[in-house]
């Protein structure tokens, strides 16, 4: 009789920590999310700094080709520097769309299963963020060097 009190407690106990097990992971996908956008934002700061750096070399460029100078190189370097210019404004606003969007309070609401897909599917979109963001950098530093 023992035994069948102790087991029914068990049978009873577990689909308990299953939903604690799904609570942990929505949590550490959520903290994992937040920790990658985080990583990422300051970042926006290197992007405003690049974006006037580029301005002023189309600005130079341009001046330039006012008085008279130009080339194929010139005009190639504007292009590029315009090109640059287009890829860290999609960077930012791909930063402020997707913090715009993100609804992490009403995840938080959700059943477990729901809000592990919802942190799962942030999670994609804020690597995505951090990928373009990291080129878009790169290859903006990358030209003005």
């Amino acid at each position: 009789m023992k035994s069948l009190i102790q087991l029914l407690v068990i049978v009873a106990i577990l689909p308990g920590c299953g939903q604690d097990a799904k609570k942990d992971k929505a949590t550490d996908l959520e903290a994992e999310v937040m920790t990658i956008h985080d990583a990422v934002m300051p970042q926006m700061d290197d992007i405003m700094s690049l974006k006037s750096k580029l301005s002023k070399e189309i600005q130079h460029i341009d001046s330039l080709q006012n008085i008279g100078i130009s080339s194929n190189t010139m005009a190639e370097q504007r292009i590029k520097a315009v090109d640059l210019n287009q890829k860290l404004n999609d960077s930012d606003k791909l930063m402020m769309n997707w913090m715009h969007e993100y609804r992490g309070d009403s995840a938080k609401k959700l059943k477990s299963e729901e809000a592990i897909a919802y942190f799962e599917k942030e999670r994609e979109k804020i690597l995505l963020v951090k990928q373009t963001t990291a080129k878009s950098i790169q290859e903006a530093k990358t030209f003005l060097e």
